[in-house]
């Protein structure tokens, strides 16, 4: 049985794992100093799913306050190890997000999912989530040039 649970900064390692498969390349000293950095912040939160002392997936979810929209929870992200999947961890793991904004008094919660996750998108819209919309997404380094 796992056991969903606050992140702590010894769980480093395994998050910079599971990242990976997000598609994201991140090592335990960064996960370790951006930790520090959520973990002073109000309304972040990050869970791990653990069994027999191994992490094998995390959530992080955030408040999110805009002009457009009512305040929000959203997941920032969710992985959960393809070996563990189907076991129930992303479902406690995105249980553990809800009640987490019903404490906050929050009404809604939102995620982003990659187009490429059609896995995913499943068991989202398996547990009651909506899709609204579909959008890209835009970054500019602000290294370059500099």
């Amino acid at each position: 049985m796992a056991e969903i649970r606050t992140m702590r900064a010894e769980d480093a390692l395994a998050v910079a794992r599971l990242c990976l498969d997000l598609g994201y390349e991140a090592t335990e000293t960064e996960i370790s100093e951006r930790f520090v950095r959520l973990a002073a912040l109000p309304d972040n939160q990050i869970w791990v799913a653990e069994r027999d002392g191994a992490v094998f997936g995390w959530a992080h979810c955030r408040s999110v306050h805009s002009l457009q929209a009512p305040p929000a929870i959203e997941i920032v992200g969710i992985v959960v190890s393809p070996a563990c999947q189907r076991q129930g961890l992303g479902q406690s793991l995105l249980s553990a997000c809800e009640a987490w904004a019903l404490q906050r008094g929050y009404q809604v919660i939102r995620l982003r999912s990659n187009i490429k996750r059609v896995e995913a998108h499943a068991f989202y819209r398996h547990l009651g989530y909506q899709q609204q919309k579909t959008s890209h997404s835009f970054a500019l380094d602000l290294r370059d040039g500099q």
